[in-house]
């Protein structure tokens, strides 16, 4: 684990060199990829491939960025994530094949000239070398000056050195470690993700850290979900030319950040339709989701996230948020916590929580919506944890509802498309550290001549295990009723 974390440094060091000998623009406009070890992969070509005219040292860069633990090979037990870095996206067992074919002397894992001949396979095809990944690496490998796959102090001594060397590069580096701590609106690269997980551990909220891990255990990073959503369906043929996509989530601007999950998936698959009004409520209702609905591509396929969110803030409280430019932490999702504020208050001589807050103004319809959808779920909230989390699960339930009756509800669904996916969870805003997901239901539903479709569950293919919410809910008739869909709310 030591020589990981140090090969990790390492690469920080290639990533701070990075910006220190070019523009920060630069920095933040490569290609659109995710360098995941989630078991994820992404759809569309994006860093490195053979379909180019590759030179020897393309292809010698392209290994050495897969190739972690510099070793010189790339063990089958790592082959596929290795293959989904490169932007190469096949499943599980195709990658084993392909590893199969290429291992030629049947070592085991595959080296620099049997990568260099699995690069010219058609699977490989439709990629194009990337000039920044390229850069990065090279200067890995100048200030690696022994050649052993890491910088030790002396050799990160020289990196510093030239770090210094004027005040331009130091403006720089400061731009880099405002990418790095996730205080800037950055555009999505890779190399943005990457520093974003692997120095998270360096600024991130320990409070904040603790209460989400409590109170929403499986959470990804936005990086992570959007690329293990897009693994899933492009095996199942999923493309940006012949799915639209729309999201379901809250109109407050937290969500909408260049870096995080509505960005990251309308720039994966090309372009976004709005559903969602105040705390991720399809508010655009059937009109809105035929109107998405009649944009399919011929024969196409329909993609919709959906989620409610929540921030927590560096004390760990749930339903605050630090924002950008401000000092004084606010309420997210104002919308919900309001309207559990007007329920608790009900009986009270104002119909207002306290401080009589103009977001809770009842004569809003949204939140009255809200409220109305919102006060039949309140149930057993006395055993949870936090009442504000479980408020969020409850938006969760609400919002799910109602894509289902959108989608249930529109008898032509299937005149227009033959695929229709629905990711939802609970979206988790934070000041520092990158936002999250807190993955829930993913299923798609495929045309056999049902009102429904025929419905198939994702989760366990994309995420594993669903997390244990006995502890956050306070009971298991808590977590029953939040997966129960008997009872369906209904605008």
């Amino acid at each position: 684990h030591g020589h990981k974390r140090i090969t990790t440094m390492i690469k920080a060091a290639a990533f701070f060199a990075l910006l220190s000998q070019s523009s920060p623009a630069a920095a933040f406009t490569s290609a659109p990829t995710t360098a995941s070890r989630l078991r994820a992969t992404s759809t569309i070509p994006s860093s490195l491939g053979a379909s180019a005219a590759f030179s020897n040292e393309d292809l010698e860069t392209a290994f050495f960025s897969i190739d972690i633990e510099a070793s010189g090979s790339i063990p089958k037990a790592s082959f596929a994530d290795a293959l989904a870095d490169l932007g190469v996206a096949i499943d599980d067992s195709a990658a084993d094949a392909l590893f199969d074919k290429y291992d030629a002397d049947r070592g085991g894992s595959i080296d620099l000239d049997e990568f260099k001949q699995l690069m010219t396979d058609p699977a490989t095809s439709g990629i194009k070398p990337q000039r920044d990944v390229k850069f990065a690496m090279d200067l890995f490998k100048k200030y690696d000056e022994d050649g052993s796959g890491s910088i030790d102090k002396g050799e990160f001594r020289a990196v510093a050195n030239e770090i210094q060397a004027d005040a331009r590069r130091r403006s720089l580096i400061s731009v880099a470690a405002a990418a790095i701590g996730a205080t800037i609106v950055a555009d999505y690269s890779q190399e943005y993700q990457w520093a974003q997980k692997n120095f998270r551990s360096l600024y991130i909220e320990p409070l904040a850290e603790e209460t989400q891990n409590k109170a929403f255990p499986t959470a990804l990073l936005s990086g992570d979900l959007d690329v293990a959503i897009a693994k899933t369906l492009g095996s199942r043929g999923f493309t940006p030319a012949n799915t639209i996509f729309a999201h379901s989530v809250c109109s407050d601007e937290v969500n909408n950040k260049d870096e995080q999950l509505v960005a990251l998936m309308v720039n994966r698959w090309q372009e976004g339709f709005s559903l969602g009004g105040l705390a991720g409520l399809p508010f655009a209702g059937k009109s809105g989701f035929r109107a998405f609905l009649h944009h399919v591509p011929d024969e196409g396929k329909l993609l919709v996230c959906f989620a409610p969110h929540v921030g927590i803030d560096a004390a760990g409280k749930v339903g605050a948020l630090q924002r950008d430019g401000q000092t004084k932490v606010s309420k997210a999702c104002g919308a919900a916590v309001g309207a559990y504020g007007v329920i608790s208050s009900k009986g009270a001589a104002t119909a207002k929580p306290s401080g009589g807050n103009d977001d809770t103004d009842l004569f809003d319809p949204q939140l009255n919506t809200i409220v109305n959808l919102l006060e039949p779920r309140l149930g057993g909230i006395e055993k949870a944890a936090d009442p504000i989390s479980f408020v969020t699960y409850q938006m969760y339930a609400i919002v799910r509802d109602l894509i289902d009756e959108c989608v249930e509800g529109t008898p032509d669904v299937w005149d227009f498309a033959n695929e229709v996916s629905i990711i939802g969870g609970i979206m988790i805003n934070r000041y520092k550290g990158g936002d999250f997901f807190q993955p829930l239901s993913f299923e798609t539903r495929v045309k056999d001549g049902s009102s429904k479709g025929k419905v198939i569950d994702l989760y366990d293919e994309a995420f594993g295990n669903k997390p244990d919410l006995v502890g956050v809910l306070g009971s298991d008739e808590a977590v029953a009723n939040l997966y129960d869909r008997s009872k369906r709310a209904k605008l």
